[in-house]
């Protein structure tokens, strides 16, 4: 496996098994990272953090308090090594690339086979920032430029294009024309409506203009 070809942006991790060696506050930020999308987590750590402690008492992770062993990745899809053993760190880098898991040693980029972006996110419009893993202050910087950038009514602008999908098809078969028909709505009176929080007008708006283009 090259290293750092693979960019998972993790926008849905359900079903899948990560693992992540450690305990501590960065351990505790990619854990919840992955909780985010839904991804069956194991921690490996002798000790934790307090919430990684209630995420185990919840049953959203489980926990083994103990040190690493190489048999902890097997099915294992992708893993964080974020521990300030370097030893540690090596044995989980070198077990991972032999096995073709996604591996991420943190704040190591020669021993990434992907890096995981800063999100920005509203609903379910997810933006990923990555600056190739050079600098991971900066993507965290970029990440709420863009997220003072994209309001709430991005999330709800996308709720209602989301709700108008099935319709469009039945009312217009062709796929021409129903890429025209949602690009009139983003970039029309439609989004305008949205912003201005008037969201059944926009509804309104929306399906008269399906009406009409048909």
């Amino acid at each position: 496996m090259n290293q750092r070809a693979y960019y998972p942006l993790f926008a849905d991790l359900t079903g899948r098994r990560c693992v992540v060696i450690g305990g501590g506050v960065v351990a505790q930020r990619k854990v919840t990272a992955l909780l985010r999308c839904r991804a069956h987590v194991m921690v490996v750590s002798p000790e934790a953090t307090a919430r990684l402690a209630r995420y185990a008492r919840a049953g959203e992770i489980v926990h083994h308090a103990r040190r690493f062993r190489p048999a902890d990745l097997r099915g294992a899809w992708l893993v964080y090594a974020a521990t300030d053993d370097p030893q540690t760190n090596g044995l989980v880098f070198r077990t991972a690339t032999r096995r073709r898991i996604f591996t991420n040693v943190v704040d190591q980029p020669q021993r990434c086979s992907f890096i995981a972006p800063a999100i920005a996110r509203r609903g379910e419009v997810v933006i990923a920032v990555s600056t190739g893993g050079r600098s991971p202050t900066l993507a965290k910087t970029l990440r709420r430029e863009v997220q003072r950038l994209i309001g709430g009514d991005y999330a709800a602008m996308l709720r209602l294009l989301g709700s108008l999908r099935a319709v469009a098809k039945r009312r217009l078969p062709l796929y021409d024309d129903r890429k025209r028909y949602f690009a009139r709505l983003v970039q029309g009176r439609v989004f305008d409506l949205v912003r201005r929080g008037r969201r059944g007008a926009a509804r309104r708006e929306a399906l008269r203009m399906l009406e009409n283009g048909r």
